[in-house]
């Protein structure tokens, strides 16, 4: 049977043991699987798996039963569930702290709790980013340098994780940027990524009475515009951020790190009845 722990979305887990049945037993169906699970409608596991339905609660044991699911496992997938479908990112975020904890999980991801860590606190970024200023620095200028004040363990143990990560690497005496691409990692530590979001929203807000104007820019332009018109909003956005890194990677004399921050958002929803 499928491996559960090799997944971090109950809809792909779903999707791949409904492909393993089916290619075990051609007479396998979503009907039989939705039926043997405690649903009428003959279509409901392809809505599930599509996204388009979610699992109530008091299904969840008909799952697993189905699926011949080990106490562990049964767990493991009611997790699953539970990250898959909360309403809110603080939901999220304290599910996948739980998938993180789990032991299965933990053997099979070991750098999973660390790319968490990663995005959900904002100076792991920024202690990356400032080892790629021509400083020699060590955790206790680093921690003197950061704003807002960050300790030097706390420092510390950012440039332990990053490190485990293959994100920075010790030369000469020294920490700096390994040439490592930064990804979102896997579903559950995605999932940080909108708490690492809002806590630079949270710090370009109190930048605007801590931080001297002649050192920030804040602005903001609220225009109305056509669907039509959204994608090349965002083509525009994109083109601004890659000038932006291109900038910084010809910077020969690199000094302080800064915190861009790019949001775009509706604040009217109408539909288009023409």
């Amino acid at each position: 049977m499928i491996d559960i722990f090799k997944y971090t979305n109950y809809r792909e887990y779903l999707k791949a043991c409904y492909g393993f049945l089916k290619e075990n037993n051609s007479a396998f169906s979503y009907r039989y699987f939705s039926m043997k699970c405690g649903y009428k409608s003959p279509n409901f596991l392809k809505l599930v798996i599509d996204g388009k339905r979610n699992i109530s609660s008091q299904s969840i044991e008909k799952f697993t039963i189905f699926l011949k699911l080990n106490k562990n496992e049964a767990k493991y997938f009611s997790l699953l569930v539970e990250f898959n479908q909360a309403k809110s990112s603080a939901q999220k975020s304290q599910f996948a702290q739980e998938i993180l904890k789990h032991s299965t999980f933990k053997r099979l991801h070991p750098l999973g709790q660390d790319y968490f860590e990663y995005y959900s606190k904002w100076y792991f970024v920024a202690v990356r980013e400032i080892l790629a200023t021509k400083q020699k620095l060590d955790p206790k200028t680093i921690s003197a340098q950061l704003t807002p004040k960050v300790s030097e363990a706390e420092v510390e143990s950012a440039i332990e994780t990053l490190l485990r990560l293959g994100l920075i690497k010790k030369q000469d005496n020294r920490y700096v940027q390994a040439h490592q691409l930064v990804t979102t990692g896997d579903e559950v530590s995605s999932s940080a990524v909108a708490q690492y979001h809002k806590n630079m929203l949270d710090l370009a807000a109190k930048s605007i009475d801590n931080i001297p104007r002649e050192l920030r820019d804040i602005s903001s332009v609220t225009v109305s515009l056509g669907e039509e018109n959204i994608p090349r909003l965002k083509e525009l956005i994109q083109k601004f951020r890659k000038d932006v890194l291109e900038l910084s990677a010809q910077d020969q004399k690199k000094l302080n790190v800064y915190q861009l921050g790019i949001q775009m958002f509706p604040l009217s929803q109408c539909k288009d009845e023409s």
